[in-house]
């Protein structure tokens, strides 16, 4: 099997990884969006499509840094411990403030233009900020190294 076609399925198979966990991410995000706009903020646009999506997507981001440190991307942490996860913690959620950029975007523009729930808007913008979120965990936060990578290539053979 050549090099890239090898490394692209190993890129598919994460992408299955995240996918499947992160969803347990958008039920958190959806969840409590639909609590805080709901309950929370219910007469209040800024509240229901501000606020609200931002404690959400903070929510989700703990699920999903737990589910990607301890099961996604696990064979790429070489040092685990409290520092390292709080350390992978913080760049990820620094790097998901790109993602969470991205869906607001999307989330008002849908919101405003069409006049839906903020859950479907939520819905539709987490699929492209999610895609997004993957790209920066898959090749920044929890790159292979090449160390790593050599020793994972002899274990497989």
């Amino acid at each position: 099997m050549s090099e890239k076609k090898s490394r692209f399925l190993k890129t598919l198979r994460q992408l299955s990884k995240y996918v499947l966990t992160t969803l347990l991410g958008t039920l958190v995000d959806c969840l409590v969006l639909w609590v805080m706009s709901t309950f929370v903020f219910a007469d209040n646009h800024v509240g229901q499509y501000v606020y609200s999506p931002m404690v959400s997507f903070e929510c989700a981001v703990f699920v999903n840094f737990f589910t990607a440190y301890f099961y996604v991307w696990k064979e790429r942490i070489t040092v685990r411990s409290i520092s390292s996860y709080f350390s992978h913690f913080w760049k990820y959620n620094i790097s998901c403030l790109s993602a969470f950029l991205l869906k607001m975007v999307i989330l008002n523009v849908l919101g405003a233009t069409l006049k839906w729930e903020p859950v479907l808007c939520n819905i539709i913008a987490l699929t492209f900020s999610g895609l997004l979120n993957f790209f920066i965990n898959e090749f920044v936060i929890f790159r292979r190294k090449e160390g790593i990578k050599r020793t994972q290539e002899t274990q497989e053979q």
